[in-house]
């Protein structure tokens, strides 16, 4: 027992000692028994360090007769000794030259046999340990840049350095990629008329939608806390984004307040001077199915996204009850580059809200978790008759999505499962929940049926929940629609997903992708 605590005292005091400029080693008694601890000054972060950087060993071990720490040669500068490979010392502090993983080896002498931490009998009278040192090279990254092909794969290459002004069609996409070196782990993207604006995705891809005609640089900082390191590359003029005769599209109509304003986001910047608010009409409807009075107050631009036009609707407040669609007759809006926008017709609006999903570890996106992460839930047949996959092939955002594939009279359920993280959220009694995903249609099968796709919370399931949407015969493909479901929840607990699709009555594959779901509070009318 008095050898215990007093291992456990030595200890303490190491953590002091290792970034002390005084040596506390030689004040620790531990003979009374022999015992090994041997410590180091980045054990707690792995022995990683940056190169050129020290690391500092200790053998605070009682009852040693002779001690040898030997370094890989040609690796280490040891401080305060002409000898760079072995050292006597109780406490060495070696200087690491060289990227890469390094052994530093220690070979001890006892008096007698020898404890190791959490053994409770002796075990040897010589004993040996190796320390794996990991020196990471300065942080480093390199930028490449390709056009996005309008059907999804990569373009030619861009001419990455200050000034190039790669010209660019308006609408059209980049993708960024960095090379990297000295094992970054947080990045921010700075990106001059792109959407988005910033990322900080941690993927090291990044795809860049420009809708403004102009010259823009953008900037990219990657860094480490521990051990520390950061680069940043910043380029100016490095695209020149130019007309384009591409068709506009408007690609999603969002409820962005309780104010009664609509924001309809298009492909590229539109021109101020063609807007009129009498082109477009809105559609309101309550849950009933009672439709209210609406009129659009005034069309205009946003002031800080050229491509996004705001209708706002005079003295009319917009509950996540109410369905909501827009459509536009084709006039006289353009874009700014002098493309005639397309006429739509009821379109879905959808509401802009904090995504619960989004400070919780459930991979709402499917940018971090891998297909292993999506589990079958075992109810057996149909509910087995599926394929899916995380795949790059589309996304709605991000990089990659969900791919399903329904067999013919099968089903699917699915949920989230990550080394037992099953990505729960708090969820609170007597408050209604929005929730909703992005959906492309690849296929839906003969048409004769309606597949569907519905998401349950679990535990304390709603299983009236009805589809998520459903799969009609007119239902769009080839395109990201979004679709939401209000569910009321009547006990607080933490949740998880339950994603089902039923294929029963079709007598052919179901082929889908599924992308950003969300959670969110929902305001209803009173």
């Amino acid at each position: 027992m008095k050898t215990k605590l007093k291992i456990v005292i030595a200890l303490f005091l190491v953590a002091i000692g290792l970034y002390s400029c005084s040596d506390i080693y030689d004040s620790i008694d531990l003979n009374a028994a022999n015992s090994r601890i041997i410590v180091s000054s980045q054990m707690d972060y792995g022995n990683k360090i940056r190169v050129g950087s020290h690391e500092t060993f200790g053998d605070i071990s009682a009852g040693v007769e002779s001690r040898l720490w030997t370094f890989p040669e040609g690796v280490v500068d040891i401080v305060d000794s002409d000898n760079d490979v072995t050292s006597t010392e109780q406490n060495v502090k070696a200087i690491f030259n060289v990227v890469g993983k390094h052994e530093v080896k220690l070979h001890q002498v006892f008096k007698g046999e020898a404890y190791t931490t959490g053994s409770t009998n002796p075990v040897a009278k010589a004993l040996d340990t190796t320390i794996v040192v990991t020196v990471l090279a300065p942080i480093s990254i390199v930028v490449k840049a390709n056009y996005l092909n309008t059907d999804g794969t990569l373009g030619a290459e861009l001419n990455v350095v200050n000034g190039a002004k790669n010209e660019v069609l308006a609408g059209r996409t980049i993708r960024y990629t960095l090379i990297t070196e000295g094992e970054p782990e947080a990045y921010l993207w700075t990106i001059d008329g792109g959407d988005p604006a910033t990322s900080t995705t941690d993927t090291k891809t990044v795809d860049v939608r420009y809708k403004k005609l102009g010259t823009f640089g953008f900037t990219i900082k990657a860094n480490t806390p521990r051990p520390f390191g950061e680069a940043t590359v910043m380029l100016k003029d490095f695209i020149n984004v130019i007309p384009s005769t591409d068709p506009v599209t408007m690609d999603d109509a969002q409820v962005i307040d309780d104010q009664g304003n609509i924001a309809l986001n298009y492909s590229r910047e539109m021109n101020a001077e063609t807007l009129k608010a009498s082109d477009f009409s809105v559609t309101l409807k309550n849950k009933s199915g009672a439709t209210l009075p609406v009129t659009i107050s005034s069309a205009t631009i946003s002031p800080t996204e050229g491509n996004i036009v705001l209708l706002k609707l005079a003295g009319q407040t917009l509950y996540n009850d109410d369905i909501i669609t827009v459509s536009y007759t084709k006039g006289s809006l353009t874009t700014a580059d002098a493309v005639f926008a397309s006429s739509f017709t009821d379109v879905a609006v959808s509401f802009k809200s904090v995504n619960i999903l989004a400070s919780t570890t459930f991979d709402y996106g499917f940018e971090t978790s891998t297909s292993a992460d999506w589990v079958y839930l075992g109810w057996g047949a149909p509910w087995n008759k599926f394929t899916s996959a995380v795949t790059s092939t589309k996304a709605h955002g991000g990089k990659k999505s969900l791919s399903v594939q329904i067999d013919a009279r099968g089903g699917m359920i699915l949920g989230y499962n990550h080394g037992g993280d099953k990505g729960t959220f708090r969820l609170t009694a007597g408050k209604t929940y929005s929730m909703g995903s992005w959906v492309y249609v690849e296929s839906l099968g003969d048409k004769a049926s309606v597949p569907d796709l519905r998401l349950y919370f679990t535990p304390n399931t709603d299983w009236g929940i009805g589809p998520n949407p459903g799969f009609s015969a007119d239902f769009a493909v080839g395109k990201w629609v979004y679709s939401s479901a209000l569910v009321k929840i009547n006990t607080t607990a933490d949740y998880s997903f339950m994603l089902r699709s039923d294929n029963q009555g079709n007598s052919s594959a179901l082929k889908f992708y599924i992308d950003d779901i969300t959670v969110s509070e929902a305001k209803l009318r009173p």
